[in-house]
């Protein structure tokens, strides 16, 4: 009946698909890296309550406070080294999913244009 009306519907529609498609990959990218982080905190706390088990029961087996004081001191590097891997590990997991992130919306963007080009 209107052609102008009947392009302008088809541009809009393109348009509303190509961002509806962005954020459901967007979000699906969003979630995957929520995931990871999850798992990684599910496993650093299930590893640090090992840690914490064999510490208290090292620290209970001391006999004299100086026996105490060595133990303890040699308890102190690990838990720097797991503190700093998981910093790393969740530093990773951040990064990769902003940099999945912006390529998705990059090439949706440019696909976007395209479609509404075209259109």
């Amino acid at each position: 009946m209107f052609p102008l009306l009947e392009s302008i519907s088809t541009v809009m529609k393109a348009g509303y698909e190509a961002q509806l498609a962005a954020m459901v990959q967007i979000t699906r990218t969003a979630v995957d890296g929520m995931e990871k982080a999850i798992n990684l905190n599910l496993s650093t706390a299930k590893a640090s309550l090992d840690a914490s088990l064999n510490s208290s029961q090292q620290m209970m087996s001391a006999t004299t406070p100086q026996e105490w004081l060595l133990l303890r001191s040699a308890q102190v590097r690990p838990t720097v080294d797991s503190a700093l891997h998981y910093g790393h590990h969740m530093a990773d997991i951040v990064s990769c999913t902003q940099a999945e992130i912006a390529g998705v919306a990059a090439a949706h963007v440019a696909n976007a244009s395209r479609k509404i080009k075209a259109a």
